[in-house]
Protein backbone atom coordinates (compact mmCIF):
# COMPACT_ATOMS: atom_id res chain seq x y z
CA UNK A 1 0.00 0.00 0.00
CA UNK A 2 1.54 3.32 -0.67
CA UNK A 3 1.17 5.80 2.24
CA UNK A 4 0.22 9.24 1.98
CA UNK A 5 1.89 13.02 2.46
CA UNK A 6 1.84 11.63 6.54
CA UNK A 7 4.94 9.76 5.94
CA UNK A 8 6.05 5.86 5.04
CA UNK A 9 4.81 3.17 7.62
CA UNK A 10 7.12 1.99 10.58
CA UNK A 11 6.86 -1.48 9.75
CA UNK A 12 6.42 -3.09 6.74
CA UNK A 13 3.16 -3.65 5.03
CA UNK A 14 1.98 -6.15 2.23
CA UNK A 15 2.27 -4.36 -1.39
CA UNK A 16 -1.03 -4.05 -2.91
CA UNK A 17 -0.25 -2.65 -7.06
CA UNK A 18 -2.21 0.82 -7.48
CA UNK A 19 -3.78 0.47 -3.33
CA UNK A 20 -3.39 4.03 -1.82
CA UNK A 21 -4.12 4.37 1.94
CA UNK A 22 -4.29 7.83 3.72
CA UNK A 23 -4.40 8.36 7.42
CA UNK A 24 -7.07 10.34 8.69
CA UNK A 25 -6.92 9.98 12.58
CA UNK A 26 -4.25 8.27 14.87
CA UNK A 27 -5.77 8.76 18.92
CA UNK A 28 -3.68 7.78 21.58
CA UNK A 29 -5.96 5.30 23.88
CA UNK A 30 -5.69 6.17 27.23
CA UNK A 31 -4.07 3.81 29.78
CA UNK A 32 -3.47 1.62 26.65
CA UNK A 33 -0.13 1.41 24.14
CA UNK A 34 -2.37 1.29 21.31
CA UNK A 35 -3.33 4.01 18.81
CA UNK A 36 -6.54 4.26 17.25
CA UNK A 37 -6.19 4.76 13.64
CA UNK A 38 -8.82 5.59 11.11
CA UNK A 39 -7.19 5.35 7.37
CA UNK A 40 -8.82 5.49 3.91
CA UNK A 41 -7.86 3.13 1.29
CA UNK A 42 -8.90 3.41 -2.09
CA UNK A 43 -8.81 0.14 -4.97
CA UNK A 44 -8.24 0.66 -8.29
CA UNK A 45 -11.01 -0.14 -10.41
CA UNK A 46 -11.03 -4.72 -10.30
CA UNK A 47 -7.93 -4.06 -8.17
CA UNK A 48 -7.03 -7.43 -5.95
CA UNK A 49 -5.36 -7.76 -2.57
CA UNK A 50 -2.45 -10.49 -2.39
CA UNK A 51 -3.18 -13.10 0.34
CA UNK A 52 -2.62 -11.29 3.53
CA UNK A 53 -3.52 -11.00 7.87
CA UNK A 54 -4.10 -8.61 10.17
CA UNK A 55 -2.74 -8.59 13.11
CA UNK A 56 -5.65 -7.44 15.29
CA UNK A 57 -9.18 -7.22 14.40
CA UNK A 58 -10.45 -4.47 12.63
CA UNK A 59 -13.57 -2.75 10.77
CA UNK A 60 -14.06 -1.51 7.43
CA UNK A 61 -16.66 0.81 6.70
CA UNK A 62 -17.22 0.25 2.80
CA UNK A 63 -17.62 4.37 1.33
CA UNK A 64 -17.90 3.65 -2.17
CA UNK A 65 -18.18 0.84 -4.44
CA UNK A 66 -18.37 -3.01 -3.86
CA UNK A 67 -15.62 -5.34 -2.12
CA UNK A 68 -15.55 -8.87 -2.21
CA UNK A 69 -13.92 -10.33 0.67
CA UNK A 70 -13.29 -14.14 2.37
CA UNK A 71 -10.90 -15.21 5.47
CA UNK A 72 -9.64 -18.80 5.26
CA UNK A 73 -11.67 -20.82 3.76
CA UNK A 74 -15.28 -19.22 3.92
CA UNK A 75 -17.30 -18.81 1.10
CA UNK A 76 -17.00 -14.95 -0.62
CA UNK A 77 -19.05 -12.23 0.38
CA UNK A 78 -20.03 -8.81 -1.19
CA UNK A 79 -20.34 -5.47 0.63
CA UNK A 80 -21.61 -2.71 -0.57
CA UNK A 81 -21.44 1.33 0.34
CA UNK A 82 -22.83 1.93 3.63
CA UNK A 83 -22.09 -1.65 4.97
CA UNK A 84 -19.29 -2.97 6.99
CA UNK A 85 -17.57 -5.82 7.38
CA UNK A 86 -14.77 -7.20 10.27
CA UNK A 87 -10.90 -7.58 9.46
CA UNK A 88 -10.39 -10.57 11.30
CA UNK A 89 -7.22 -11.16 13.20
CA UNK A 90 -4.53 -13.52 12.89
CA UNK A 91 -6.37 -15.68 9.79
CA UNK A 92 -5.25 -15.35 6.30
CA UNK A 93 -7.50 -12.70 4.42
CA UNK A 94 -7.71 -14.91 1.44
CA UNK A 95 -9.91 -12.60 -0.88
CA UNK A 96 -10.00 -9.22 -0.99
CA UNK A 97 -11.07 -6.95 -3.95
CA UNK A 98 -12.51 -4.50 -5.68
CA UNK A 99 -15.39 -5.90 -8.14
CA UNK A 100 -16.15 -2.61 -10.09
CA UNK A 101 -13.95 -3.17 -13.21
CA UNK A 102 -14.44 0.60 -13.79
CA UNK A 103 -14.37 2.46 -10.50
CA UNK A 104 -12.35 2.29 -7.46
CA UNK A 105 -13.38 0.90 -4.29
CA UNK A 106 -12.99 3.48 -1.30
CA UNK A 107 -13.67 2.48 2.19
CA UNK A 108 -12.42 3.48 5.96
CA UNK A 109 -10.44 1.16 7.77
CA UNK A 110 -10.70 1.35 11.55
CA UNK A 111 -8.38 -0.24 13.86
CA UNK A 112 -6.26 0.16 17.52
CA UNK A 113 -2.74 -1.09 17.04
CA UNK A 114 0.59 -0.43 18.88
CA UNK A 115 2.67 2.59 17.05
CA UNK A 116 4.65 1.14 14.20
CA UNK A 117 3.06 -1.96 13.55
CA UNK A 118 1.98 -2.70 10.11
CA UNK A 119 -2.20 -3.17 10.05
CA UNK A 120 -1.49 -5.52 7.42
CA UNK A 121 1.43 -7.78 6.53
CA UNK A 122 2.10 -10.71 3.89
CA UNK A 123 0.78 -14.06 4.90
Amino acid sequence: MNESADGPAKAPQAGFAGVTRKILERLALPGDERELVVSEVTYPPGGVAPLHRHPVDGVVFIVEGVAESAYGDEAPRRYRAGETLRDRADLPHTLFRNCDPERPLRFLAIYALKPGRAYTTEA
